[in-house]
């Protein structure tokens, strides 16, 4: 009798879960193609504000990406796993660590933006041991770029966020 009562209590446990039967598996899809925004693919930062030409700490520019994980649809969310390359140049350093503020625009097939993304990624300069100096760094991250299943991604363009006076320094 205890092991019929144990069966029937486990087998409510499960049918009264949180779909853990109808979970539905993972289903490849084609990743978009990715742009890099014209003018914004370069980032200037300092420690000091604010910022000028005299004080820049370091540079940094988007340099390339791959999919290195196929993009999926789980459910009603489409998941690209974006691996982003940096190059970081030191110009006048005075810490290793780097803050780089990206966003992605995703557009539909008439290449209107229907939804933002933000990121923030960061990272440290390679030190040379040497001259105590710091060295042109190339820092790669992974970020999730993830929407419903009802918005169609006909493309992604990334850039860094720029403040007026950053796009200034730049131009």
């Amino acid at each position: 009798m205890k092991k019929i009562l144990i069966f029937f209590l486990l087998f409510l446990s499960i049918s009264c879960s949180s779909n853990l039967l109808t979970k539905k598996s993972a289903e490849s899809i084609d990743c978009p193609p990715v742009f890099f925004a014209s003018e914004n693919r370069n980032y200037l930062d300092s420690e000091e504000k604010p910022l000028t030409l005299d004080n820049v700490s370091f540079k940094a520019e988007i340099n390339n990406y791959a999919f290195n994980k196929s993009c999926f649809q789980e459910n009603d969310i489409r998941t690209f796993p974006l691996d982003i390359l940096f190059i970081i140049d030191p110009i006048k350093p005075t810490a290793p660590n780097v803050i780089l503020p990206l966003y992605v625009a995703l557009l539909d097939s008439d290449q209107q933006l229907f939804e933002m993304q933000y990121f923030s990624i960061s990272g440290e300069m390679k030190n040379d041991l040497t001259t105590n100096g710091y060295l042109e760094t190339e820092l790669s991250n992974s970020i999730n770029i993830m929407t419903s299943k009802n918005n169609s991604v006909s493309s992604l363009v990334i850039g860094f966020m720029l403040d007026k006076n950053k796009k200034e320094l730049l131009n």
